[in-house]
């Protein structure tokens, strides 16, 4: 229970900060004594379970039991009488004196109840082993961890090189029919880890003209298996089609090429029972690589000799622990070999369990007494069979992590096996959560990014890719574990509307429609801010169970849909509106620990109240154009002129933001922003009235987007990427931008004034990425030192550009540039370009794009021939594979003989 306690007291101090910030203001109405009273019993509260978290007394585990139930109940009173107060100030009733003693006289109580937990600590004994344990595995996160383990990759397993050449060649050479081949071992040996890398072999990926990976784990669906095949997005199937017309369309994308299905995580042969029709046989060398635990399952699907990954032997164990625990290839510590090559020889060979004991120790301290400990726990486990003795091995981990990342870890048990997660979604949601303690000086996020790093360091989750995360399965079985001791007491706390949900019976919980076979449970009694009519919330029977301990439900109408007004939970801090109408905006504020708001409308302009500036907790607003942000209501209470949104940090999709000094005070902080002006809308606001030139005064802008904008703009030097959609200016005014120190990515889009673009000497020295799209540029001048770090360049539908300056070759940096529906004369630039480049050994991946996505890569031959003549190659190549297919087209036979051309100059 100590998780859970710690979760309760960490979002109860998110609720109180923000009591406490309004309160200065009446907003509500408060005592700040009492408020201040509160918090300091909370945090000494959080101060005791961050030492004493692994206790395992009885003692302790009521005390647990305890903090929870009194957080959780301190919440949900405190977010009644909040909710009260505020919509008795915004109804314009003249006094508000009743609720604020009300409120008073709960604060009282809940003081009461959280001193008498207090009074009972100093009796508990400390447990001097496990304390010292705990203060070990905080000091990581203090400290931001070890450079040397966080630098190193630890999805490794040992001789990978060699396996991937086994694979690599099974897979190329054989019959030209297609062929299954299983990699098969236990869980945590390291199937997928190898499978990736013979997926990204570049050797394989020229091989094969279609690669698709398909996670398929125990609880699978076809239709989503197709729709990730496909490239679409899992849960949208606006069409309602059929399996078997899903399947026809993936069966069309494999047919007539060369393809390489991974089929990661298979438990049953069902699973590729049902996929199999929908995998032509090609005749062309396509192989279908599948991974399992499962030793039989290679002679039930008939397939190519199984690869079977077998343990590690001793040396080979030792090696992999050593590059975890110290980044080195042996053990740098003579006090402390002993028990490494103990710990090593424990681990049974498994790569999963050496790594994620590795990575533990890494991120401790290096004393004898420790690491003494842990070899003794692991040896005493030695009776157990193999999955049982994992899945112990990773639950020492897990103990070990201090107590705010094992609630981050155990978070990680709501997303489906086998799910990418990207990095930012579960760094927002852990905040929404509230699981984040807050820290004085730091934002959230940030924090959110050490607590990933820290996961990661220690190979409970990994990193895919630049911004996403996974977690294996056998980790995600020990937070499912783990989860169910820990019984976690839960609030509403993100949802989305969707305008459909109002033509059904809805939980006013989740907002899921609720099925005919479940029970629908009334709330009574329930408290309904701003209700025109007298409304029962009633929720589905999963929710009953979930939301059990509250037992004063309360609920804000904050949209009306075809006369159905929609309830939201007052604990609510996400909330997501996608509906063509949306009637009433004006009770969204009484959501007053909200911190992310995204609005989405088809056609009707809507303007939120000015109350909008009065949450201090918001986070990011994001709309689709359509939503209006209203001047500040200016007030001067207390000495202090007006509350400042301290946690904005994006506004995105907005349109017609006034940059007033009155709104630009209250968003200091803010880093993104997306702006679409209309300078003919309804209100009849004239032109230069929206205060652009004031933008250089958000100091922590980092990206920056504007559509439409006919004023001069002035740009803050922190901004790292800056978009501008059709904004009347000439290419001379794109020094503002050039002369910014930090500007790495640039997106032109729309007509700019003047036909020729000469940047000036030490302009755009950082650029990293520069894309211009549908403008009448015809002449570009790249003098020697322009762009000097610039890495990836694409021109979209510069139908007017002459050419691809040659000097563009000469930066040092530059890794691809890609033409779409450009001139022929610009194509035929930068062919000349590639051969030039190419004669001096620089390799710049150059890719043409005509209408109807036709593509190629300019390549020896391609260099040479007309932009007219490779067109129509290309259309001759597509037609093919559109028609017969089956065949190696000249185009990519080219691109190898190229490939090994190269390698044997060099």
């Amino acid at each position: 229970m100590a998780v859970v306690a710690y979760a309760s007291l960490v979002s109860l101090t998110h609720v109180l900060d923000n009591l406490h910030y309004r309160a200065h203001f009446n907003l509500p109405r408060a005592d700040i004594k009492q408020v201040e009273a509160l918090k300091e019993n909370v945090n000494f509260l959080l101060q005791f379970l961050e030492l004493h978290s692994t206790g395992k007394s009885p003692e302790l585990q009521g005390l647990w039991r305890q903090m929870t139930e009194a957080a959780t109940g301190a919440e949900s009173a405190i977010n009644f009488h909040v909710g009260n107060l505020l919509n008795l100030r915004y109804r314009g009733e003249k006094s508000d004196a009743s609720g604020f003693s009300a409120l008073c006289e709960e604060m009282e109580t809940l003081i009461e109840k959280l001193c008498s937990i207090k009074k009972e600590l100093p009796v508990i004994e400390e447990d001097g082993e496990d304390n010292e344990a705990q203060k070990q595995s905080n000091a990581f996160i203090s400290a931001g961890g070890s450079s040397e383990g966080s630098s190193y990759v630890s999805n490794v397993i040992v001789g990978l090189e060699e396996h991937v050449d086994k694979i690599r060649d099974k897979l190329i050479r054989g019959s030209f029919d297609l062929q299954i081949l299983p990699i098969v071992g236990m869980g945590g040996i390291g199937k997928t880890t190898l499978a990736k890398s013979v997926f990204d072999d570049s050797f394989v990926v020229n091989h094969f003209d279609l690669r698709i990976w398909l996670s398929i784990s125990q609880q699978y669906s076809v239709e989503q298996i197709l729709k990730v095949g496909l490239d679409e997005k899992v849960g949208e199937n606006r069409t309602r089609e059929s399996l078997d017309e899903l399947g026809t369309r993936f069966y069309k994308k494999l047919f007539g090429r060369r393809y390489l299905i991974v089929m990661d995580d298979m438990w049953t042969t069902e699973a590729w029972d049902d996929l199999r029709r929908y995998c032509p046989n090609n005749k062309d060398g396509s192989r279908i690589l599948l991974t399992t635990r499962l030793s039989d399952m290679a002679a039930s699907l008939r397939s190519y000799d199984p690869y079977h990954l077998i343990f590690l032997d001793q040396n080979e164990s030792w090696s992999l622990f050593c590059q975890n625990a110290f980044s080195l290839r042996g053990c740098p510590y003579g006090h402390l070999e002993k028990f490494a090559k103990d710990i090593a020889k424990s681990c049974r060979g498994l790569p999963l369990e050496i790594v994620v004991v590795g990575r533990l120790l890494a991120n401790s301290d290096m004393t004898l007494k420790h690491w003494e400990n842990v070899a003794r726990n692991i040896s005493s486990l030695v009776d157990l069979g193999d999955d049982d003795h994992c899945m112990s091995i990773l639950s020492l981990s897990y103990e070990n992590l201090p107590i705010d990342l094992k609630l981050c870890f155990l978070y990680m048990r709501v997303f489906p096996e086998d799910r990418m997660i990207f990095v930012s979604e579960l760094i927002h949601l852990w905040i929404v959560e509230g699981f984040i303690k807050p820290v004085h000086g730091r934002n959230l996020e940030d924090i959110g990014s050490e607590y990933v790093k820290g996961l990661i360091d220690r190979n409970l989750i990994f990193r895919s890719g630049d911004d996403k995360c996974g977690i294996h399965d056998l980790l995600r079985d020990l937070c499912l574990k783990e989860s169910n001791k820990e019984h976690f007491l839960r609030f509403p706390r993100v949802q989305s509307v969707d305008e459909w949900l109002v033509k059904g019976i809805v939980c006013n919980h989740c907002c899921k429609k609720v099925k005919d076979s479940e029970r629908l449970h009334v709330l009574k009694p329930s408290y309904i801010f701003e209700s025109s009519s007298r409304v029962n919330p009633s929720i589905c029977d999963a929710c009953n169970v979930t939301y059990s301990h509250i037992t004063r439900h309360c609920f804000v109408r904050i949209a009306i849909y075809d006369e159905e007004e929609i309830l939201q939970p007052i604990e609510l801090r996400h909330v997501n509106l996608d509906a063509k109408e949306l009637l009433s905006p004006s009770t969204i504020h009484l959501l007053w620990n909200l911190q992310y708001l995204r609005i989405d409308l088809d056609s009707t302009l809507v303007v939120l109240r000015s109350d909008i500036w009065e949450m201090p907790q918001l986070r990011v607003i994001r709309s689709s154009d359509q939503l209006f942000l209203p001047n500040p209501i200016t007030t001067d209470i207390e000495g202090k002129d007006f509350l400042i949104l301290n946690e904005l940090h994006t506004i995105d999709e907005m349109r017609n933001v006034k940059f007033t000094k009155e709104i630009i005070d209250r968003i200091p902080n803010l880093k993104n922003l997306s702006v679409v002006y209309d300078y003919d809308n309804e209100e009849g606001m004239e032109k230069s009235n929206f205060s652009l030139c004031n933008l250089d005064q958000l100091q922590k802008l980092e990206s920056l987007s504007l559509s439409f904008s006919s004023e001069n703009m002035s740009f803050p030097n922190s901004l790292k990427n800056l978009s501008l959609t059709n904004c009347e200016m000439s290419w001379e005014d794109m020094s503002n931008a050039g002369l910014l120190p930090n500007l790495e990515t640039l997106e032109i889009y729309g007509p700019i004034k003047g036909l020729k673009w000469k940047p000036g000497v030490g302009e755009f020295l950082r650029l990293k990425k520069l894309k211009m799209q549908r403008n009448y540029l015809v002449h570009w001048r790249v003098g020697a030192a322009s762009f000097p770090k610039l890495e990836k360049l694409r021109l979209t539908s510069l139908k007017s550009l002459k050419k691809i300056p040659s000097s563009v070759g000469d930066i040092h940096t530059l890794q691809s540039i890609v033409l779409d529906d450009c001139s022929h004369s610009a194509i035929d630039s930068v062919k000349k370009l590639w051969e030039e480049q190419f004669e001096v050994g620089n390799e710049i991946t150059i890719r043409v794009i005509n209408l109807g996505d036709v593509s190629y890569t300019v390549g020896t031959c391609t260099a040479r021939m007309t932009a007219a003549a490779c067109e129509s190659l290309a259309t001759l190549k597509y037609l093919q594979q559109k028609t017969r297919g089956g065949c190696s087209t000249w185009l990519r036979f080219s691109r190898q003989k190229t490939n090994r051309s190269f390698e044997r100059r060099h």
